[in-house]
C-alpha cells in the first residue's frame, strides 16, 4: 500500500479507536504529579473533565483558557480537546509539553495520534511505543498501540495487544471492536463474528466493521469517504 493508502486506513481506524486514552476523573485527580490543587480548581477540572467525555470540546476549551498550564491534567484535558476541534499543531504542542510531565504516557500517545492522522506511520509508531513501555497496565494505551500495529498489517501482534487491554479492562467497548476488526483483516471472520454476537455488537456494527476490513485492504485515494470522515477524529 502507497502512503496515502496507509493514510486513510488510520484515519478509519481512528475512527474505530475513538479517543480512547481518556481515563476517569479519579485516575487523572491522582496522577497529578503529587502537585497541591484547591478544592475549587479540582471541581472545576472534574466539569472539565465530563465536558470531554461527552464531546463538548468547545466549551472545555472555553473553561480551560484561564486554567493553569503548570497542571498536567488541564494540559491533558486541553491537548484532547483541541485535536477533538481540529486544532492539531496545537494539540501536539500541547502533548509534547505533557510528555514532560508525569503524564508522560498520555503525551507521548496524543502525540501519535496525531503522527498517524498525518500519515506518518513510523513515527506514530515509536510515540506510541514509548507510552506502552511508559504505561504497560494502562489499556487504552494498550488498544492504540494495537491498532498502530493493525496498520502496520502486524495483525497477531495487535490482537496481542487488544487482548491485554480487554483482560486489563473487561469489555473495553474500543478493544473489542479493534479485535474484531484484527480478526477480520487476518483471515479468520468466522472467530470475529463469534466474538461480535458474544460482546452484542449488532449485525448492522459488524458488516460496517467487515466494510472498513476491505477499505483497509484495498487501495484508496485521497478525498474518499473514509478520509472525509476520519478528518473529525
Amino acid at each position: 500500500m502507497n502512503k496515502v493508502s496507509i493514510t486513510a486506513c488510520i484515519f478509519a481506524l481512528v475512527i474505530l479507536s475513538g479517543c480512547a486514552s481518556m481515563p476517569g476523573s479519579k485516575q487523572a485527580s491522582a496522577n497529578n504529579c503529587d502537585m497541591p490543587i484547591s478544592k475549587e480548581d479540582n471541581v472545576k477540572l472534574d466539569l472539565i473533565e465530563r465536558q470531554v467525555a461527552e464531546k463538548q470540546y468547545y466549551s472545555a476549551l472555553a473553561y480551560l483558557e484561564k486554567a493553569a498550564d503548570h497542571f498536567p491534567r488541564v494540559l491533558r484535558l486541553r491537548a484532547e480537546a483541541q485535536r477533538n476541534t481540529g486544532m492539531l499543531d496545537e494539540a501536539y504542542a500541547s502533548y509534547r509539553n505533557l510528555s514532560m510531565t508525569c503524564m508522560s504516557a498520555y503525551g507521548h500517545a496524543g502525540m501519535a495520534k496525531i503522527l498517524a492522522t498525518r500519515g506518518d506511520i513510523p513515527q506514530a509508531h515509536q510515540q506510541m511505543l514509548k507510552a506502552r513501555r511508559l504505561a504497560p497496565s494502562n489499556a487504552d494505551i494498550r488498544n492504540d498501540y494495537g491498532f498502530i500495529l493493525l496498520a502496520h498489517k502486524e495483525f497477531k501482534g495487535a490482537q496481542r495487544e487488544f487482548m491485554t487491554a480487554l483482560q486489563l479492562q473487561p469489555g473495553h467497548p474500543v478493544a473489542i471492536r479493534n479485535m474484531v476488526m484484527s480478526l477480520i483483516l487476518g483471515g479468520d471472520s468466522r472467530t470475529a463474528l463469534r466474538m461480535a454476537k458474544n460482546n452484542g455488537i449488532p449485525s448492522s456494527e459488524f458488516r460496517e466493521l467487515l466494510s472498513q476490513a476491505n477499505s483497509f485492504k484495498q487501495p484508496t485515494i485521497a478525498g474518499n469517504n473514509i478520509v472525509r470522515k476520519g478528518t473529525a477524529l
